[in-house]
């Protein structure tokens, strides 16, 4: 029998305990009697773990039941479990007063997984957690009191026992499978790794799934077109930095006095995830976005908190023709030399009308150019000088400003980029 074989029927049984609210049981019995999982253990770093799933559902899975999709892309040091141990060690017994222990990360938890699965380790009631909070203390203060292990409560395992881990693919971090009690008490002690058990399979958790939906980026390397700060992808390549244009944009808007609330409309044309309408949005504007790919506007929304009305989801040119109102300020990046090359549904210079329509005071624009090893022969001519010039021939904008130039040329994209940022305004 295989070992994946063997990890399915043990899967299997183990839904099918916890159903009968016997997992625990059989599982604490079995360890007591001297069977042992016949896998080697291998020491993780307790600082790379994420937080797993309840009840034997995957973290994804998980996720998906609760609708907390970046729950598996939580540091378990910040998991409910670890929360209660920290709390207790400020509060002591307190910690048991109901209106208390009813406000707890650790009760909110085990009520969701009730809700959720149906049980919480063999609970099926929320009267019946403290008493499982109780154990999980219990089991704690043996270990940090005496060094010794605890007798296990009928809900854990011995304090010491192996963890069971599944390795988060694309990064160097491991979601909690089995047992989230021991994995809290170990780190709370100070422990730096602990032995584990890694599962067959690897996981993806739904922030790496939908990054990598994205289309621009779907070719299964694992990418980022704008910042996402999560421990997951902390290491996937960043395609554009957006910081860098952002600075400029910022410099210039205060120097031009356009801030709100002189200027507080924003639109970004094909925002993607929507870096720049959260940003506009912390510098006070009523900051919009357009995007027609599905898992951008999903990834606005999960991992910047923009809200459903904030991203429009379409094509450009259809948003811009259906939509006349104008905006103080817009944006358009790295979309208007598709147009030049004859990838879209008009013409450049008519996608251009449209933005300038659009726009009430400036328009921040950045394109390919032809110093980039892509477009070297496809927009040859193209510089900075051409790019302003066209923006004139074929607009109402009357003063063209360059504010610099983006920082995303290094490897592997050192031969392209280091596009030049242009602020576009009208004569009053």
């Amino acid at each position: 029998m295989t070992r994946k074989t063997s990890e399915l029927i043990e899967n299997g049984m183990r839904r099918l305990l916890k159903r009968m609210h016997l997992y625990q049981v059989v599982r604490n019995l079995l360890y007591v009697l001297g069977f042992r999982h016949s896998q080697k253990m291998i020491a993780i770093p307790l600082d790379r773990l994420l937080c797993g799933g309840e009840n034997g559902l995957s973290a994804a899975q998980y996720a998906r039941h609760t609708g907390n999709l970046l729950r598996p892309s939580t540091l378990f040091s910040r998991s409910p479990y670890v929360q209660f141990l920290e709390q207790y060690l400020r509060m002591g017994d307190d910690i048991f007063r109901p209106e208390v222990f009813r406000k707890t990360a650790y009760f909110a938890n085990a009520v969701e997984c009730i809700n959720a699965a149906g049980s919480y380790y063999s609970c099926t009631r929320e009267d019946e957690l403290e008493q499982i909070a109780k154990y999980f203390i219990r089991q704690f203060e043996h270990r940090q009191r005496q060094g010794d292990t605890a007798t296990p409560g009928p809900h854990f395992l011995p304090l010491g026992s192996p963890l069971r881990l599944r390795r988060v693919q694309y990064s160097d971090y491991y979601e909690v499978v089995e047992d989230a009690h021991n994995a809290a008490v170990a780190l709370v002690r100070g422990e730096k790794t602990y032995a584990s058990y890694l599962t067959s399979d690897a996981a993806t958790t739904p922030l790496q799934q939908l990054l990598l939906d994205h289309a621009f980026t779907c070719d299964g390397r694992p990418r980022l077109y704008q910042p996402v700060e999560s421990p997951e992808v902390e290491k996937w390549q960043l395609i554009r930095r957006c910081s860098d244009r952002f600075e400029l944009i910022r410099r210039f808007l205060h120097d031009q006095n356009l801030m709100p609330p002189g200027c507080d409309g924003y639109l970004d044309i094909a925002c993607n995830y929507g870096w720049f309408v959260k940003a506009f949005g912390e510098l006070g504007f009523r900051a919009r976005g357009v995007e027609m790919d599905w898992a951008a506007v999903e990834l606005g929304k999960l991992v910047y908190g923009l809200r459903p009305d904030q991203i429009t989801r379409s094509e450009a040119v259809r948003f811009l023709k259906d939509h006349p109102q104008r905006y103080d300020v817009t944006s358009c990046f790295s979309l208007l030399h598709h147009f030049l090359l004859g990838r879209a549904s008009v013409s450049g210079e008519e996608m251009l009308r449209l933005i300038d329509r659009m726009t009430g005071t400036v328009l921040f624009l950045d394109m390919g150019q032809c110093h980039e090893e892509w477009f070297r022969e496809s927009l040859a001519g193209w510089d900075a000088d051409r790019i302003e010039q066209w923006i004139l021939d074929n607009s109402s904008f009357t003063k063209v400003y360059r504010l610099g130039k983006d920082c995303d040329s290094v490897e592997p994209y050192q031969n392209n980029y280091g596009r030049t940022l242009f602020a576009c305004t009208r004569s009053i």
